[in-house]
This record gives structure tokens, sequence and C-alpha cells, in this order.
């Protein structure tokens, strides 16, 4: 009779087990972090999309004398019992946006609201952020007097956290644009000019742009209220 023996691991071949169990592991978790990333990026980028469609709706329906269904909501703010019209600011429509999406949250701060109304610069907002202003003038706090169908929105979606100007690089165009990080060469913002942005050439602030010089757009909207106070980054959206 003899005895037979089972002959185990070593502790080396233990060791190697254990170790491509944690590589193994650390892929999973870099594909899984990667896979939840993109998935908030598809949510942000199809909430900006909605908000979107929206603006260029309810401009279209404003603009030929339409019914709107969206509220009318003042810049303080407050609802005005009234839906949107061609009577409406530019002003109370971007508030009026907000209210109406009011339910988005930023995919990556769920605690936090999406959309902020604010004349602000860019390097102060977050990522998952989408910044509303009026920007008829060669500024945002211009053109918040326009009466909706005169008016020009501007909105920016920020995919990172904010850049100064000299870190980045912009590339503009009539409808919109990007700004790229000069460090690392990822886009961290883009942004969507709405409304009327067709304007005369001879009436703008920059020819390749849709902005209006301040004698051109006082002229189609009025001296009283063209300049607004400055708003900061929406309480609801900011972190």
């Amino acid at each position: 009779m003899y005895k037979s023996f089972q002959k185990g691991f070593s502790l080396v071949e233990l060791l190697v087990v254990v170790a491509i169990i944690g590589v193994l592991a650390g892929v999973g978790i870099v594909g899984y972090d990667r896979y939840v990333e993109n998935a908030k990026r598809k949510v942000f980028d199809q909430n900006v999309l909605t908000v979107l469609k929206a603006i260029d709706f309810e401009y279209t329906v404003v603009a030929n004398e339409l019914s709107s269904a969206m509220n009318e909501i003042d810049t303080d703010g407050t609802a005005t019992g009234n839906k949107i019209s061609s009577e409406s600011t530019c002003g109370q429509f971007v508030y009026s946006v907000k209210e109406h999406f009011k339910d988005m949250v930023n995919p990556w701060i769920p605690s936090k609201k999406m959309i902020t109304i604010d004349t602000q610069a860019q390097n102060l907002h977050k990522k998952g952020m989408f910044q509303i202003v009026c920007h008829r003038g060669g500024g945002f706090q211009l053109g918040w007097n326009c009466k909706i169908q005169d008016s020009m929105f501007h909105s920016i979606a920020y995919y990172e956290d904010g850049l100064a100007g000299s870190d980045r690089t912009d590339t503009n165009a009539l409808t919109g644009g990007n700004a790229v990080s000069n460090a690392t060469g990822v886009m961290h913002s883009e942004w969507f000019n709405r409304g009327y942005v067709n304007v005369p050439v001879a009436d703008r602030f920059n020819a390749s742009m849709p902005f209006m010089t301040v004698a051109a757009g006082q002229a189609l909207c009025g001296s009283d209220g063209w300049t607004n106070p400055a708003i900061s980054i929406s309480t609801d959206a900011s972190y």
C-alpha cells in the first residue's frame, strides 16, 4: 500500500495568480469607469440637443405669431401668467427655457441642475453645466431687452471645468464654436448660437459672428434695458 500525495501550489504560483487577478480587476474597473463616463456624456449631449431643439421650435413659433406652449417666466424667476409671445423679451425667454427644463440635472452632479442663466466667463463654470445667455451685442450683458424674434441666444455646454481664455483655443463660426484645452488638446466646451443669427453683415460686431454693434442692436431692440446687470451662476447649478 502506497500513500498518494496531492501536490499543492507553490508560493510563487499563488503570487502569480493573485497578480493576474489584480490586473484583471484593474482593467475591469477602468473599463467600468469609462463606461459610466461615456453614459453620462451621452445623457448630457442628449439634454443639450433637447434644449436646443426647444429653443429653435419656440423661436419659430413666436416669429410666426403662433401660440406657444411654454410659460413665460420673468427675469426675477416669477411666472407672469402668460405664455411666451412676440412681446416676450430675450431675458424672459431664457428664464422660461430654464423653468421648462427644470428637471434636467447635471449628469456628473445629480444634486445640481444642468441649466444656468448667467453672464459669467467660461473659466467660472464647471463640468456638466449648460449656460444660456442673451448675446445680441458684443458681450453677455447686451440685448436682454430684445423681443424674442430679434434676439440671439448663446448657450455653452461644459464638458470639463472652465478654462481661462489664455488656456484654451477657441474656434468660432456664425452658428457656434468650441474651445480646446491648450494643455491636453481635448475639447473643453462647445457653444451654439440660436435665434436671429443671419443679421446683415454691416450690422455685425464682427463680420463672421452674429453679434451686433451697439448702434445696430439698439436700433433693433431699443436702448432701454439693452445693457443688463451682471448675473451670477444660477444657485441651483453652481457647485
